[in-house]
């Protein structure tokens, strides 16, 4: 027809990739030998770059896609980065797509919350195991306190309470008693009762009261502290020992001490 053309391929959401989608002038407009015939192209939607969107804030990271022609899916996961920070996307950056494509970002909402175990009056080996197997980390310090060696006496967080996974648990641990019960060595002989205290980590001093009783010459008749009694290590504990005499006399004292 003798006219000149000139064809301009621009994206086109709207029509398919080849088509035409506009001319100038229009169709059935006449016109003169060799006009310039203007028409475009669709080459279908835009292609667009995921931008990298990974450690930004959620605000941050939907304002560059949007700025890039693409859609945000927000998704909430737990996660040790701070809350509102984006861990993932989902086409991953540099990836090559139509504008408008829809891009999931996993946006953290911090770590995730656990129920504590209660590990009060457990050993402390039984204790941790538990806490490490529900995901926290331990912290030991020892206390003086009456339970038993390796006890835990106290724990913080408390059981039962939520803490973040990952996060350290305090425990107490009893170093053992500062006290220890006085053995009762009543009616035992002095040399077996002064030995049996000795090796409980006490001292001992004697007093001998007289006795006109046969049966408890030699015998340990009281003592104090009293047995069953909780006292330090190396308390004197005074034995009261029979000496048998032919007729009731005033009692007399006779006091040793030994050391463990």
């Amino acid at each position: 027809h003798g006219l000149q053309v000139k064809v301009n391929h621009l994206s086109n959401p709207d029509v398919e990739q080849g088509l035409v989608f506009n001319q100038n002038p229009d169709a059935g407009t006449r016109v003169e030998k060799h006009t310039l015939v203007v028409i475009d192209v669709s080459t279908g939607k835009k292609q667009v770059t995921i931008p990298n969107v990974v450690g930004q804030n959620q605000i941050d990271a939907v304002k560059a896609l949007t700025q890039q022609g693409l859609e945000s899916r927000v998704v909430e996961v737990n996660s040790n980065e701070s809350a509102g920070t984006v861990t993932g996307q989902s086409p991953a950056a540099n990836v090559v797509v139509v504008e408008g494509t829809q891009v999931r970002i996993n946006v953290s909402s911090g770590p995730k919350q656990v129920s504590v175990p209660a590990v009060i009056s457990l050993p402390y080996e039984q204790a941790a195991a538990e806490l490490e197997q529900a995901g926290f980390k331990v912290s030991r310090n020892d206390v003086a306190s009456d339970q038993a060696q390796g006890i835990v006496t106290d724990q913080n967080p408390k059981g039962g309470t939520s803490a973040n996974k990952g996060s350290s648990v305090s425990l107490s641990v009893s170093k053992g008693p500062t006290t220890s019960a006085v053995p009762d060595v009543t009616t035992q002989e002095a040399s077996v009762a002064q030995a049996t205290l000795a090796g409980a980590g006490f001292k001992v001093r004697t007093v001998s009261e007289d006795t006109s009783d046969p049966s408890l010459d030699g015998i340990v008749i009281s003592q104090d502290p009293t047995g069953g009694s909780q006292e330090k290590p190396k308390t004197v504990v005074t034995l009261f020992v029979g000496r048998l005499v032919q007729s009731t006399t005033t009692t007399t004292t006779t006091p040793t001490t030994t050391t463990p």
